[in-house]
């Protein structure tokens, strides 16, 4: 059998983002972190910081509205080291809340890594 060439890097890719909002949904925040770039994850715990954002952001969806993340769909990108995907935010009862929100992945230092991503 043939392997296809990129077809593991993005599952790579893929799971990376699936590990990134189920750590939101499990208030792991050293994991969320850890799914982060560098020059991002190393402000994430400055008050005001984009990462620091994201995660209270998120976290309020989380807590106060009940919302989860299920992964929707690949964007299309012509970059091999960026990955854009999309995540539909889902009420408790299942409805959509809002169009799908984006995230952004990179490489960096050949792992897959969160550069933006909205909640």
């Amino acid at each position: 059998m043939r392997k296809l060439i990129g077809v593991d890097s993005l599952e790579d890719a893929k799971a990376v983002a699936i590990r990134h909002y189920k750590a939101l949904m499990e208030n792991d925040y050293e994991t969320w972190k850890g799914t982060l770039v560098d020059y991002i994850k190393e402000k994430a715990d400055v008050k005001g910081s984009s990462a620091y954002f994201w995660w209270t952001t998120g976290r309020k969806y989380v807590e106060k509205y009940g919302v989860y993340y299920t992964f929707y769909r690949e964007a299309s990108v012509d970059d091999p080291n960026r990955r854009k995907f999309f995540f539909k935010r889902k009420n408790p009862d299942g409805t959509d809340r809002g169009m799908p929100v984006p995230i952004v992945l990179v490489k960096e230092n050949d792992q897959w890594k969160v550069e933006s991503a909205s909640y």
